[in-house]
């Protein structure tokens, strides 16, 4: 439906203002190229269930504030749907997929996030550097980040902050080669897993690699040449 602006534009019924959707829990958007907003006039009262929602390729659109919001999948979105997602804070699972024209995010897009437990950062590929912000994500258990290629490095400090992350993923990222120090900080880290990052890989290797001590602490360490070894 390329000309669809809106899910809804009616204000009102018979003169009474209405409280959109009021029991929607799930709500999925695909391939809606001009689609703005959810409503046309957007309340505090709109989707007051609305619980989870997967958002690809409608890449104009600006998300409200969704309190009861726990999930979101959002994939083929632009910089401005992008730091929309700061307005659902009380997020549990963040999934970004394929967010090929997106660079960096936003600062300040996960600073108040404070229930989020799982992150994942798929087929960014445009992406240089992760927010700063990331290392307060005091709730945070599971990070996963793959296939981002032009990756860099990741925050340099804070990594105290991230005291309940228990599992770290990486994944196809080339261009990262190292590993920050505040990562020996992560004392929760059960399981780190690298695959498709040759240079990552090279320092990563017990007793021998530059990184090592970043990470002995770890108990399960995996490493491979590609995705396809793990």
């Amino acid at each position: 439906m390329d000309e669809v602006r809106y899910i809804e534009e009616d204000e009102s019924y018979e003169g009474i203002e209405a409280k959109p959707f009021p029991a929607l829990e799930q709500l999925t958007m695909s391939d809606l190229p001009k689609v703005e907003r959810l409503l046309k006039r957007e309340t505090t009262h709109m989707f007051p269930s609305l619980s989870t929602l997967e958002i690809t390729y409608c890449s104009k659109l600006q998300l409200p504030c969704l309190p009861r919001a726990r999930s979101l999948f959002v994939s083929g979105c632009k910089n401005k749907s992008v730091r929309s997602i700061s307005n659902l804070n009380g997020l549990n699972k963040l999934e970004v997929w394929n967010c090929e024209d997106v660079s960096y995010f936003p600062e300040g897009m996960m600073s108040n996030m404070t229930s989020l437990a799982t992150l994942e950062i798929v087929s960014c590929r445009e992406l240089k550097e992760l927010p700063s912000d990331i290392t307060k994500l005091t709730a945070l258990s599971d990070l996963i980040i793959e296939d981002c290629r032009k990756l860099e490095c990741l925050p340099e400090q804070g990594w105290k902050g991230l005291s309940s992350l228990r599992k770290l993923s990486i994944f196809g990222c080339h261009s990262l080669a190292s590993l920050p120090e505040g990562v020996r900080h992560l004392t929760s880290l059960q399981s780190l897993t690298i695959g498709g990052c040759p240079a990552l890989r090279e320092r990563c290797k017990e007793g021998t690699g530059e990184d090592w001590h970043k990470i002995a602490h770890i108990p399960k360490v995996y490493l491979g040449d590609s995705d396809s070894d793990l």
